[in-house]
């Protein structure tokens, strides 16, 4: 596919990695609960971007309608969701206070991540196809950087939106490599991510009314009982 692309196409690709990488960055560097949310959004917009864009490069109409379904559910309702949940939270914490590795090394980590996503990409037998050798180490990089997050927070909700970025990179690895699921196969999984995010909302709910706090560790007294 690369021998068809024109350089603006190129070009276009290749920005909106390196804009989707900083995004991502940006839910590596929050500390407040709406701010992680936002860089979620602003992250899953530029993903829907992306899907636009190879959509149309690819010539796959079905892409636009995942693009929106993109934008509409995980840009949209479920940023939504978890924000009136951060407002409903009876812990007065709204700021990962002492995550378990600190900013700097979190910076620092993102980055060493970033680059063994790209040096693994570097030593796989892919195609010419521009999209896969542009987005491929991409989707390796969110998935890596939110299971990170994941590991290096305390709090709940900040692990929920690690899951959401692995999530999404899992989505953009799956539209790189495929082009695109069937839509029904589309829906189905847009679906179960708004559902698990509702039950996750429920947990949170449930989890700050026992314990007065989001703070995983607090689980581990369940574990000693």
């Amino acid at each position: 596919m690369s021998d068809l692309l024109l350089p603006t196409q190129i070009d276009l690709l290749h920005v909106s990695a390196v804009i989707l990488l900083i995004a991502t960055f940006g839910i590596v560097v929050r500390r407040g609960f709406s701010d992680w949310l936002h860089a979620y959004r602003y992250q899953t917009i530029i993903l829907a971007g992306i899907v636009a864009l190879i959509g149309f490069i690819t010539s796959i109409w079905e892409l636009y309608i995942v693009s929106a379904l993109t934008l509409g559910i995980k840009a949209i309702i479920i940023p939504k969701v978890l924000f009136y949940v951060t407002k409903k939270l009876d812990s007065p914490i709204k700021l990962e206070m002492n995550p378990y590795v600190s900013l700097r090394i979190s910076v620092i980590a993102s980055a060493l991540l970033v680059a063994m996503s790209y040096f693994m990409v570097l030593q796989l037998p892919i195609s010419s196809d521009e999209t896969i050798s542009v987005f491929l180490p991409v989707s390796f990089s969110l998935f890596f950087i939110g299971l990170f997050i994941i590991i290096s927070r305390r709090k709940a909700l900040s692990q929920i939106v690690g899951l959401l970025t692995i999530e999404n990179g899992l989505f953009l690895f799956a539209v790189v490599v495929t082009h695109g699921f069937s839509l029904i196969i589309e829906i189905g999984l847009m679906a179960d991510i708004l559902v698990g995010v509702i039950v996750s909302s429920i947990l949170l709910f449930r989890m700050s009314k026992t314990f007065d706090s989001i703070d995983i560790e607090n689980l581990e007294s369940l574990r000693d009982d």
